[in-house]
């Protein structure tokens, strides 16, 4: 983003931007001029055969209808457009029409592969195409019309020589005559725009290296304690351990711990890591200030709901009676687990174990998970 708001920048520089452009114009427009026109001709054949066909009848007496050449395009007459198309694809061919390896006049021939226009039907006639390209109009024009003698004069020894008879000769006939050379401009459009990018690549990157490199001075300059080069500058830790914390609990994941009460103070809560170095380090599921509550209570009895101890339990029955049994030595069981577990709490927050139930408020601890300290309520 830098280097392009600098290459904008240098655009709209009066002495940078304008006379590049201009100078970058002035080059493609040469480029133009100097690169040569090249003039193509081109020429399209068929072969056909003759109206008598392409046998002699056994009794002279008795000759054999008339057809139309036009219906008679079969795959002999395609095998010997190739024969004559690779016939003329030689260098001692070229050099008979005039043509030098490497020079300014290029000439093809094939069966129209090369031709748009020929390009969809050239599979299914024995066409023959001949395209050449030049420097001169002229020239182009005048190897065409010599090419297209030089395959007439192919195809007739040919079949002299295999002694053909004369009224089965395959003859050449012009689909497309030699056309007038045209100019095409192609290849001075690409030079042109070649050129056109070069300049205004290699302008603007002169340009702003020389910005750069004076920048760069006026700084040094201005600011003797500017370096030269900048140096990688690593990190610091974002949360460096400070010294005296206690040791993390063993538990996984946990950020309380409970300091040991002074005599006669109220029990109190070291909470990890310390709020002056608290922050992202706690993780992604601390962000919340979540509490967790922990209720230390024990039942109620009976009476505090209004219930009477001996009231409807009695008339339930045996069966009735054996179940409440079986609960009441579940449920006593698991109160002297609680008892045991939460009793040591209870002294530690105040409580007194030996207190009434029924008289003895319940003692909640609430422990905050971000940013709050455990606090005891009554």
């Amino acid at each position: 983003m830098y280097f392009w708001k600098a290459v904008f920048a240098l655009v709209k520089r009066r002495f940078v931007g304008p006379p590049l452009i201009v100078l970058s114009f002035a080059a493609a427009a040469l480029a133009f001029h100097l690169v040569p026109t090249t003039y193509v001709s081109t020429a399209s054949m068929v072969l056909t055969t003759p109206a008598t066909g392409g046998t002699l009848p056994a009794d002279p007496t008795r000759p054999t209808g008339l057809t139309n050449p036009l219906l008679q395009f079969s795959d002999g007459l395609r095998v010997t457009a190739g024969i004559l198309i690779l016939s003329m694809n030689t260098s001692e061919v070229a050099a008979e029409l005039g043509l030098v390896k490497g020079g300014t006049t290029e000439i093809t021939i094939n069966d129209g592969r090369t031709n748009p226009d020929l390009l969809g039907i050239s599979t299914n006639g024995p066409f023959v195409y001949v395209e050449v390209r030049s420097r001169s109009a002229a020239e182009a024009q005048k190897v065409v019309v010599k090419a297209k003698q030089r395959i007439r004069k192919e195809l007739l020894t040919r079949q002299q020589a295999l002694r053909a008879p004369r009224s089965t000769f395959i003859s050449v006939v012009d689909v497309v005559p030699s056309s007038t050379p045209e100019a095409k401009v192609t290849s001075r459009l690409m030079a042109a725009g070649g050129v056109l990018f070069a300049v205004l690549a290699v302008g603007f990157g002169v340009a702003y290296g020389v910005t750069e490199a004076r920048a760069g001075r006026r700084r040094r300059a201005a600011d003797p304690a500017y370096p030269a080069s900048p140096k990688a500058v690593l990190p610091e830790p974002a949360f460096p351990k400070p010294p005296g914390l206690f040791e993390a609990p063993a538990a996984p994941g946990a950020h309380v711990a409970a300091a040991a009460p002074a005599a006669g103070a109220e029990p109190s809560l070291a909470v990890y890591p310390p709020e002056d170095v608290r922050g992202s380090a706690e993780g992604p599921f601390h962000d919340e200030p979540a509490q967790l509550v922990v209720v230390l209570d024990e039942e109620e009895p009976p009476e505090r709901h209004g219930e009477h101890p001996g009231g409807d339990h009695e008339d339930s029955g045996e069966k009735h009676d054996g179940g409440h049994e079986d609960l009441d030595g579940e449920l006593g069981g698991e109160r002297r687990d609680l008892d045991g577990e939460f009793g040591g709490e209870r002294e530690r927050f105040g409580g007194d174990p030996d207190d009434d139930p029924g008289e003895r408020a319940a003692d909640t601890v609430v422990f905050t998970r971000a940013g709050g300290r455990g606090h005891r309520e009554r």
